[in-house]
């Protein structure tokens, strides 16, 4: 017995050194500390003006024996609310060609690694601000999102799609679910990049990138269902107590050009929300633009600006709207009205009249010298979300990496 246990073990701790010898890799830890000087808008109540944040990064690598490699990060972001973590991710590379990664919150792949690809020195146009401009980054800055990446080498032709089987969650534990989310939805985005060819005084970029996002249940789905003689089954068509016509879904073309210090880009984006409410968008047309100088490795500027239209559903105060007529369900007026019919949402505004623009203009700045770099950015924003109000961002920043 003694002598088939002595077995047992040995054989155990052999497996062990055999796993271990598959399993080694590296493991790194790097950082960055940051010291900021924020002013804002007249109007605003700033209060103390210096704020600090701390980032520490865990990560790893180590080779797979059949080729290709293997890497995780951890970021833990301890600003002075102490959040904790705040992004981690894993990626298998596969003969440096493909790479399947799992990402909880970092935004580093699919349609959101493209959001705006206008170069900065420092911050884009819309930093600081609680509303952005339009982009295609709702599915793959989510947490939990899988992501296969296909590239070409030299030329950089590629190739992304990611997928969320949830939108709206949070990180989830080894051996956890997330449970209900505030939204729930499936979604996925497809990112093309045709040519991305980086050298040292010459760069291009070209490509596209969409997105959608799959609702459990439409107006679109129901109406088909039930026929446009029964319209009262539509009432319960809302999701999260909106009435979406169909899925949601955003695209974007963008591109960029380096010339030796010069840099210069231009992206424009589409987005359809499909809210058929009064106070809904019918849809989003984004167009930013911008260019950098770069002196060196020391010194960079660079200047960006971003327009962003507004198309409601409700046209009325440009008065060129003409709701949908209920007769269309023949007469039944009511029930049209609950799904935006006359004197209500007005289903999807066909007449194109009610638009509003927001505009975002922003400088940068950034000197490094070594490990220590010292930023600044300028921005100001005209009819923030598609409304009436101004604002303004300033901020200098200290930061120290290791």
């Amino acid at each position: 017995m003694d002598k088939l246990k002595t077995i047992g073990i040995s054989a155990l701790a052999g497996t062990l050194v055999s796993l271990s010898a598959a399993q080694a890799g590296g493991v790194s830890v790097s950082g960055s500390w940051e010291l900021s000087y924020t002013s804002k808008d007249s109007s605003e109540v700033t209060g103390n003006r210096l704020g600090m944040n701390k980032n520490i990064t865990f990560g790893g690598s180590g080779d797979v024996t059949s080729g290709g490699g293997i890497t995780w990060g951890t970021t833990v972001a301890m600003n002075d609310a102490m959040s904790g973590l705040s992004s981690a991710s894993m990626a298998i590379n596969v003969g440096g060609i493909a790479t399947l990664a799992y990402d909880s919150g970092t935004g580093g792949y699919g349609a959101n690694a493209v959001d705006n690809i206008v170069p900065t020195a420092w911050e884009e146009a819309d930093a600081g601000f609680a509303t952005g401009m339009i982009d295609v980054g709702t599915v793959s800055k989510q947490k939990g999102v899988i992501n296969l990446t296909i590239k070409a080498p030299v030329a950089g032709t590629a190739i992304s799609l990611s997928y969320a089987s949830q939108t709206g969650g949070d990180h989830v534990a080894d051996g956890g679910s997330s449970g209900a989310s505030t939204h729930g939805e499936r979604a996925a985005d497809l990112t093309l990049d045709l040519v991305n060819y980086s050298a040292s005084q010459f760069g291009f970029r070209l490509g596209a990138a969409a997105e959608m996002i799959f609702l459990g249940e439409t107006c679109k789905q129901l109406k088909n269902d039930v026929g446009i003689g029964n319209m009262d089954a539509l009432a319960s068509c809302g999701h999260g107590g909106t009435p979406y016509w169909d899925h949601p879904y955003a695209g974007t073309v963008y591109s960029s050009l380096r010339i030796g210090p010069l840099s210069y880009g231009a992206q424009l984006t589409y987005k359809d929300p499909q809210d058929m409410s009064a106070s809904g968008v019918q849809y989003y047309n984004s167009y930013v633009y911008g260019g950098a100088l770069t002196i060196g490795k020391y010194a960079s500027f660079s200047y960006q600006k971003g327009d962003d239209r507004y198309n409601y559903n409700d046209a009325t105060r440009n008065s060129g709207f003409t709701p949908r007529d209920p007769t269309s369900d023949g007469g039944n007026a009511a029930s049209v009205a609950r799904v935006g019919g006359a004197g209500a949402a007005g289903f999807k505004n066909t007449s194109g009249d009610e638009s509003v623009h927001t505009e975002f203009q922003g400088w940068s700045a950034a000197i490094n010298a070594g490990p220590v770099a010292l930023k600044y950015f300028r921005n100001n924003v005209e009819n923030i979300n598609g409304g009436g109000t101004s604002d303004d961002h300033n901020e200098i920043n200290l930061s120290i990496a290791f």
